[in-house]
């Protein structure tokens, strides 16, 4: 898993996190107007600092390489927690077994971005709140872990859901009580007030909300399918989890139950939280299995351990040192006419696909484009007008003007590109393959 995840930059949205991380480290501005497109009227808010500013490290330290080589670290980091998590309820066979399943469950959205913090510190909470209603012993450090997390990743709220479903479940499984119930409640509660004292100030806990509107036109936020890998990896998570339980439903306890549902719940709502859901679900499944199995859980020895360190670590070596041959260059961007973007003027508002917001920010920042993968800076109205000009839909023709394009950079496919030039005079300035710079006719 970690040489298979050493690629070129691709993600759209690694790009801009990069450019975020570079902004911060020179202003340390947390809130604000963005300073980058020509269309976003909305407060931005830069509520996942801690990864974007060790991207920007990274990309400082060994350009894009360095970048590419934090994708290898962060398969390493999750599969080392899974390791450890799963280890402690299961034998070798079955934690390879559900690791890989749960490594499936992720694939489809295992890309370089701050939501591999969350794949990971799932995992983590929920272990925790395993053994916690095992040892009704209140981990305090989440309330940290909390505060880490919502500095990373705005999925943060997972940590506090994973706790109320918990603790829920405790108290149907009467292992607690009402009074023990109430001190253990107050590290949820205290995670999300955590959240709210971080740079980013209070006005995080709404960061989650500020995407609902969007989430119709991208691809990441649609309900899974069984055509998804990922989905059906879960599938076969929760099938191993609950089957055994159908034998004798009444002895499942509720904590289980809870957080089962938890994560189905969450993996049948997008597709983008399918990897969370197979977080929460791989440690149950793994204790199911290995007592429907039968067989004994070895304990973990010192050759097992150092084993799998070294060979993670051997493998984060060998990818540091592929990575200036396989990751030097980004192959999400339109990276053979980076020549004709440069002489362009400073400030020049470009009407831009949407894959190549990210890639301007980041390679062109003199630019303006006019959307970009940040739907949170755009009013609604903004974004669904880009998706009108995109597909060619009623009005279209007129979307530059709104907008103040002078340029325009599109995928040749898509129907703007060609009428553009055909319908409305636009001229060639430069084309690749896959991509066509225009200039308006006020521009010749």
């Amino acid at each position: 898993m970690t040489l298979v995840s050493l690629k070129p930059i691709s993600d759209p949205d690694t790009f801009w996190h990069l450019a975020a991380g570079d902004y911060l480290r020179a202003t340390w501005s947390f809130n604000g107007p963005d300073p980058w497109s020509a269309q976003s009227t909305q407060t931005w808010r830069l509520h996942e600092w801690l990864a974007e500013i060790l991207m920007s490290w990274a990309q400082q330290a060994g350009g894009l390489p360095a970048v590419a080589w934090l994708l290898p670290m962060g398969a390493a980091a999750i599969l080392l927690v899974l390791w450890a998590t799963l280890r402690k309820r299961a034998s070798l066979l079955v934690t390879s077994l559900v690791m890989t399943c749960t490594f499936l469950a992720m694939s489809n959205s295992f890309s370089l971005r701050p939501h591999l913090v969350t794949f990971a510190l799932t995992i983590v909470v929920t272990n925790a709140w395993l053994d916690t209603a095992k040892d009704l012993k209140p981990r305090w450090w989440l309330i940290l872990l909390s505060w880490v997390w919502a500095c990373s990743h705005g999925m943060w709220f997972v940590g506090p859901m994973i706790g109320c479903a918990a603790l829920l479940g405790m108290l149907f499984d009467r292992v607690t009580t009402f009074r023990d119930c109430w001190r253990l409640a107050s590290i949820p509660v205290a995670s999300v007030l955590a959240a709210a004292v971080t740079p980013v100030g209070p006005a995080l806990l709404m960061s989650p909300l500020e995407v609902r509107g969007f989430t119709q036109f991208i691809e990441e936020w649609r309900p899974p399918s069984l055509g998804d890998i990922g989905f059906v990896a879960f599938l076969v998570l929760v099938a191993a989890c609950l089957l055994p339980w159908l034998r004798s439903l009444h002895k499942a306890p509720w904590t289980d139950i809870l957080l089962l549902t938890l994560a189905t719940g969450l993996a049948l709502a997008y597709v983008r939280t399918v990897p969370v859901g197979a977080a929460i679900v791989a440690p149950m499944t793994a204790a199911v299995l290995q007592r429907a199995s039968g067989l004994p859980r070895e304990a973990q020895s010192r050759q097992e351990v150092s084993l799998t360190v070294g060979l993670v670590v051997l493998g984060l070596s060998v990818a540091a040192v592929l990575s200036p041959a396989r990751a030097s260059l980004p192959q999400g961007g339109a990276n053979n006419l980076n020549t004709p973007l440069d002489s362009l003027p400073s400030g020049t508002v470009l009407c831009n696909e949407y894959a190549l917001g990210g890639w301007l920010i980041w390679r062109h920042p003199q630019l303006k484009p006019a959307i970009d993968g940040r739907t949170e800076v755009y009013s609604l109205d903004t974004f669904t007008s880009y998706i009108d000009f995109q597909k060619g839909g009623r009005g279209w023709e007129s979307y530059p003007q709104r907008t103040g394009c002078t340029y325009a950079l599109l995928g040749v496919a898509l129907p703007p590109a060609q009428g553009l030039v055909k319908q409305e005079g636009w001229k060639v300035v430069a084309r690749s393959a896959d991509y066509v710079l225009l200039s308006a006719p006020t521009q010749r």
